[in-house]
């Protein structure tokens, strides 16, 4: 198996489009545009923002559309740790129930009409035969002057372990029903990888670029199923900032990938392993992906950079 070449590996750490700015830019703007317009949505508590490997700065060629985020923050969900005085939170913070406009005749939310609005509100602005509804979002087609977008109608969610401790996040809202909420952290995401790109001398993000352009080239060749991107970007992250220190791509690349798979050996490694936002846990029962699985591309992709 041929090993990929010093040049290669540095021509993956850069930017996939010249022009994708402008483009994510103009997506943003038209996606705000279609929800403030909308008689539903208008003048609500909307946040809208770009999340994901764009926003980030860690998309590759392949991931080059972007994601939306458009948070309906006049409702939050809570969920309380287990030794939280659960009315001492509602009592200072002056939680109650949701009284806002996603609610049947009885009182009760309805929060899945929030995400008929947006995607009514979607197709007025794009057409609905450029808008498509999946699971968990909206999909809006690429044009000559905006990005593909991914547009996530989601909910704050707040972790409550008392009055003043608390993690924010987003709750999203499948169309098929789920056993548990589907919550992330995008805001905590961006903070703790800026962070630890300026602490690894910006070689952090452009290492995760590498092993994302590897992962796509040994998708098409056959080598290894599609893995995800988050994955990839929160194995790297894990890895200790010394390993980035060398001077060329491939050693630091092999360093990553030789932590990777060492400190994953054992299943205790599950209680120290985190996404990038430095709460949940990277693996667990509720993900798509398993430790497994981050160790069967971390082996497949050492056989491409194992020799410099």
């Amino acid at each position: 198996m041929p090993n990929v070449p010093e040049d290669q590996l540095a021509a993956w750490t850069q930017r996939p489009f010249a022009d994708e700015d402008t483009r994510a830019k103009n997506a943003e703007r038209l996606i705000r545009e279609a929800i403030a317009a909308h008689p539903r949505l208008g003048g609500l508590g909307i946040d809208i923002y770009a999340k994901g490997s764009y926003a980030n700065n860690t998309n590759v060629r392949r991931d080059s559309d972007i994601d939306i985020a458009v948070e309906y923050t006049d409702i939050s969900y809570p969920h309380y740790g287990p030794d939280t005085d659960q009315e001492q939170v509602r009592s200072t913070l002056g939680i109650g129930p949701y009284t806002g406009p996603f609610r049947d005749a009885e009182g009760s939310t309805r929060i899945m009409d929030f995400k008929d609005a947006v995607g009514e509100a979607l197709a007025e602005t794009f057409g609905a035969a450029a808008v498509t509804r999946h699971n968990k979002v909206f999909t809006v087609r690429e044009s000559s002057r905006s990005l593909a977008a991914d547009v996530v109608p989601c909910t704050t969610y707040k972790q409550y372990w008392s009055p003043l401790n608390v993690n924010q996040g987003i709750r999203l809202l499948p169309d098929r029903p789920s056993a548990h909420w589907i919550v992330n952290y995008p805001r905590q995401h961006y903070r703790c990888g800026v962070a630890k790109n300026e602490t690894t001398g910006r070689a952090f993000k452009r290492v995760v670029r590498i092993l994302k352009n590897l992962e796509n080239q040994m998708v098409d060749e056959g080598t290894i199923p599609a893995v995800s991107s988050f994955l990839i970007e929160s194995l790297v992250y894990n890895c200790p900032d010394p390993l980035f220190d060398a001077t060329l791509w491939a050693p630091r690349v092999r360093a990553v990938l030789s932590h990777i798979w060492e400190d994953t050996k054992e299943s205790e490694s599950e209680k120290r392993w985190l996404e990038v936002n430095a709460i949940k846990y990277l693996f667990h029962a509720n993900q798509p992906w398993s430790r497994d699985e981050a160790r069967r591309f971390t082996h497949a992709a050492w056989q491409y950079v194992a020799k410099s």
